[in-house]
């Protein structure tokens, strides 16, 4: 977990130190970039997997794959840079939430495509992204994230854009397991915890500024 956090973050460093050392020139969009993104995301569509021991002995395996409708909201923050007139590499980080009082921290990586030939106009995009979130900065516990999206980016100036996004976002997670045993619910953990795999679909809108 630690060595992917790292990886990360290297990559992202050394796209930026690489891009920093080209000469502006006479571009029309800045080297470095930056900005802040806000979205809320709706969850339509759940499976889940759980195998496990029960507490009298004998196996239970659940297999759920059904609507599961709730709304959350996401704030990020990334830096990059563009690689070109149409090409950008950033690095996204923040808040975001996962499910009822579940409230997650992604770090992931974005490639975004921008067609039209001039980065002075307004023109449509579209990006795919990946990365992994935890809860609370816990390493050892976290859950894979991707993103397939676009948009229309509105240009205000050189340096300044505004973008008005969708997205479909899967969350690959491992969920608590509990039974219930006797009158109590009790934590499933242990050797008796052989699979708990969720796939949490949903679609994001949301806007975003960038520098």
């Amino acid at each position: 977990m630690k060595k992917a956090i790292v990886s990360v973050l290297l990559l992202s460093a050394a796209v930026l130190l690489g891009a920093a050392g080209i000469s502006a020139g006479e571009r029309d969009f800045p080297r470095i970039t930056f900005g802040i993104e806000g979205s809320f995301a709706t969850n339509f569509w759940t499976y889940s997997h759980f195998n496990y021991i029960a507490d009298e002995g004998y196996r239970v395996n659940i297999r759920h794959n059904e609507p599961d409708l709730h709304l959350n909201g996401q704030l990020l923050a990334n830096a990059g840079c563009n690689l070109s007139q149409r090409t950008n590499l950033s690095v996204y980080c923040g808040i975001c939430g996962l499910s009822t009082r579940e409230i997650m921290m992604p770090v992931s990586l974005r490639f975004t495509y921008m067609f039209g030939d001039s980065p002075l106009k307004n023109r449509w995009i579209t990006f795919a992204e990946t990365g992994i979130m935890t809860e609370r900065l816990k390493l050892e516990e976290f859950s894979a994230i991707g993103k397939l999206g676009g948009g229309y980016r509105i240009s205000l100036s050189r340096s300044v854009k505004l973008d008005l996004l969708m997205a479909y976002q899967a969350v690959f997670t491992h969920p608590d397991v509990s039974e219930i045993s006797g009158d109590k619910t009790i934590p499933v953990t242990g050797d008796r915890l052989r699979r708990n795999n969720a796939i949490l679909n949903a679609l994001t809108f949301g806007f975003g500024l960038c520098f």
